[in-house]
């Protein structure tokens, strides 16, 4: 049995070699997926973050698009100047970087392309054509594009629909009515050596009071088209700047990475080799492809560690070898060598684990008990200064402490050593030579305690977290801009509302407080249909995406609309959690759009809308075979109210006939100015007798109004109904024929139809 042993001891040496050296080979490779998983961890975080920033530049370069046919809409016509100056106010090189400019190009037909030019040349333009030259079904002239500069003046007259990408997405754009960005181009602008690969974004201009119903109709109500070039690599360089100096990424038009495609390479110099990931991207319509790529995982500044660690254990190995060695050639003292030996190897591997554990660049080794502190040279070079040139002392690290961080960093140490935390950690900032600071992640680890459990050692390391600092500083930057601006908010399954952007708070007059834990229907109108919110839950608890127009009512009962768009949000496993909401404010588009539904006079629906509801009651009625009735009315003698008092006169009788009408009408009627002094009652689910009987109601209360100027008046109705394969002009020539015989037989009366 002791031969055994000898021999097992002789060979001991040998077999502490080979375990160090497979320790070494698995430490290194476990340092290196650690550093993998960290780096992944970052690129997946950085590329996340690239997306956002380019879909946000983009949705708010639309917003730009959409305030200028805005202003189109609101204005009877646009000047150059009016132009200029609406573009000059939105400082263009200071709020939206990398956009080329914003101009308006309007459409010219073959017969009107000479009128067209010569319009221009008065302008102060002599030269002026539209180009390329050649005879072509459509025109689309480049009039006005800010700022007017040497670049931009080489669009000028340039036919967009000439060339096939851009007309691709002209047409597009005509055809939904939304922005529209095209595919990859050259710019007419591009011209001297530093030529950029582009892209353009389109919004329709529609012409005022058009039918906008189908896409055709949109097409032949096109007047124009507001637009905005973009040059790829000033727009990209303007949205990350150097936020992030270790990732690269390539955008390519389309679905497909290629040559050929691609917009954007922000690797100028090649350093840039491993394919990290690709996504593609969706804006306004148009897919592109972003490609992210990095160095190697072994170019990373913390890399050395694989390399270091392992040695390290290789080296603790080779004393162990030695170490044994001696044990065998002099028994004599081996116990006293082997406790030495092992309590090194123990203070070593103590280290080396917590140097894995916190990935540290520093350490530092502290005696509790006698207050004696170890720092590492890397320690010490982290805050700029040579091994001899700091003093390893408690004090000199407090002293370095910020001020404001110095009574935290204290109770976090406090409660670890009180057993109130399993570790210390800690982010505080650290006093440099050069009188910088630097952010630094502390942790630290009680390593040895006496016999009656006091603690003795604390080891620990100090990591540089100054840039993840900044860039969380920046993220929550950007998250200000994004809650203050982005009209969002975020409910449960319940519908109670979790989050609350600033912008949800001041457009709907709500503090978040009032906000959170309520339900949306705290800003719901009363104008707004149950069966729409319904139809909204349906399709989000289904896993769909739901958009639509919603009119919300303000704090203070105002009104105001928003284009809203809800989504379900999951988590890891796939379930949802909680749905989100992203609006956009459009009051303003639904103020212009009811100014263009509605006589101006009278502030009932004009006869533009009335077509428009009479054709869809037509529809329903023929469908359903659900009765329908139409009723003209007209006062009587109008003309001899213009001609005693004035047309004044005659305008505050017809406000006030208007009213009496629209107030006591049923919410189901539909109530229009049909022309002069006519108005038109559409009355659905009503038949001949129910029309009658609504007649003779109205009739009665305006007959017994007393109007402001001309005491009492009196109005005539006639009233028809529907009739199987009837369309618009029947019904209301039987109801004009049933006014008619009102007229003939003495005024002041309700007359029907007479159908055969």
């Amino acid at each position: 049995m002791s031969s055994q042993f000898n021999k097992f001891y002789k060979f001991l040496p040998f077999i502490t070699i080979v375990i160090g050296i497979s320790v070494s080979i698995f430490v290194g490779w476990f340092t290196y997926h650690y550093y993998e998983e960290k780096e992944n961890s970052h690129l997946e975080l950085a590329s996340n973050e690239i997306v956002v920033l380019v879909e946000a530049r983009m949705a708010a370069y639309e917003q730009v698009l959409r305030s200028g046919v805005g202003f189109f809409n609101a204005s009877d016509s646009v000047s150059r100047n009016a132009w200029a100056i609406f573009v000059k106010d939105h400082k263009l090189n200071d709020n939206f970087k990398g956009i080329q400019g914003f101009g308006y190009s309007e459409v010219v037909f073959p017969q009107n392309k000479l009128v067209h030019e010569e319009r221009i040349k008065k302008e102060g333009f002599a030269d002026f054509k539209i180009h390329p030259d050649g005879q072509r079904e459509l025109y689309t002239s480049i009039i006005y594009l800010e700022p007017f500069d040497e670049r931009n003046i080489r669009a000028f007259g340039y036919d967009m629909f000439s060339e096939k990408v851009r007309r691709e997405a002209m047409l597009k754009a005509m055809k939904s009515g939304e922005a529209t960005l095209s595919g990859k181009i050259t710019l007419v602008q591009e011209f001297d050596t530093n030529i950029q690969a582009g892209f353009l974004v389109y919004l329709p201009v529609y012409k005022k009071g058009s039918k906008l119903a189908t896409p055709q109709d949109r097409v032949s109500a096109t007047q124009g088209f507001v637009y905005a070039p973009f040059r790829a690599n000033d727009l990209m360089d303007g949205v990350l700047g150097t936020m992030f100096p270790h990732i690269h990424f390539e955008i390519f038009d389309g679905n497909l990475p290629t040559k050929q495609s691609i917009l954007f390479d922000s690797n100028t110099n090649n350093e840039f080799t491993l394919v990290y990931k690709t996504t593609n991207l969706t804006i306004n319509g148009h897919t592109w492809t972003l490609l992210f790529k990095t160095n190697s995982i072994l170019e990373s500044e913390d890399i050395y560690i694989v390399f270091i660690i392992p040695s390290f254990i290789l080296i603790l190995t080779l004393l162990l070898y030695l170490l044994l060695n001696s044990l065998i050639k002099t028994k004599e003292n081996a116990v006293q060598i082997a406790k030495k030996a092992t309590q090194k190897l123990q203070d070593s591997e103590e280290r080396l684990r917590y140097a894995l554990e916190g990935a540290g660049d520093g350490l530092w080794d502290w005696n509790l008990k006698t207050n004696e502190v170890f720092f590492s040279k890397r320690w010490k070079e982290m805050l700029g200064f040579a091994e001899d040139e700091i003093d390893s002392t408690l004090d000199e690290w407090k002293n370095r402490i910020y001020p404001e961080d110095i009574e935290q960093v204290y109770a976090d140490i406090t409660a670890h050593i009180e057993d109130k935390s399993n570790t210390y950690i800690n982010e505080h900032r650290v006093k440099c030579k050069d009188g910088s600071y630097k952010w630094i992640l502390d942790r630290g680890l009680i390593v040895s305690r006496d016999v009656d459990g006091s603690p003795v050692r604390m080891v620990g390391s100090h990591s540089d977290i100054s840039e993840r600092k900044q860039s969380q500083l920046r993220l929550e930057e950007y998250m200000r801009i994004i809650d203050k601006n982005v009209i969002s908010s975020t409910t449960n399954l319940n519908g109670k509302i979790i989050k609350a952007s600033q912008a949800f708070c001041d457009i709907s007059g709500y503090s978040k407080d009032e906000l959170l834990g309520r339900n949306h229907n705290i800003v719901r109108h009363p104008d707004m249909l149950q069966a729409l919110y319904k139809e909204l839950w349906e399709t989000i608890q289904a896993g769909n995406v739901w958009k639509g127009e919603i009119k919300n009512m303000h704090k203070n009962g105002s009104s105001y609309w928003v284009d809203i768009t809800i989504s379900s949000v999951k988590n890891e496993k796939g379930e949802t959690i909680s749905y989100a909401a992203i609006r956009h404010d459009i009051t303003d588009k639904k103020r212009i759009e009811e100014l263009s539904v509605t006589d101006r006079l009278t502030q009932l629906y004009n006869r533009l809308k009335l077509d428009e509801i009479f054709a869809m009651k037509l529809a329903t009625a023929g469908r359903y075979n659900t009765p329908f009735s139409v009723v003209i009315i007209d006062i009587d003698l109008f003309k001899l109210v213009n001609d005693t008092w004035g047309h004044q006169a005659g305008d505050d009788v017809l406000k006030e006939f208007s009213a009496i009408i629209k107030n006591n009408a049923r919410e189901t009627d539909i109530v229009g100015r049909w022309g002069g002094e006519e108005f038109l009652i559409l009355s659905s689910d009503t038949d001949l007798d129910g029309a009658i009987k609504l007649s003779e109601k109205l009739r009665e209360m305006v007959s017994s109004f007393k109007f402001s100027f001309t005491g009492h008046k009196t109005a005539s109705f006639g009233v028809s109904s529907y009739h199987a394969g009837d369309d618009e002009k029947t019904m209301i020539k039987r109801a004009d024929d049933a006014l008619y015989r009102a007229k003939e037989n003495g005024r002041n009366r309700v007359e029907a139809e007479e159908y055969n």
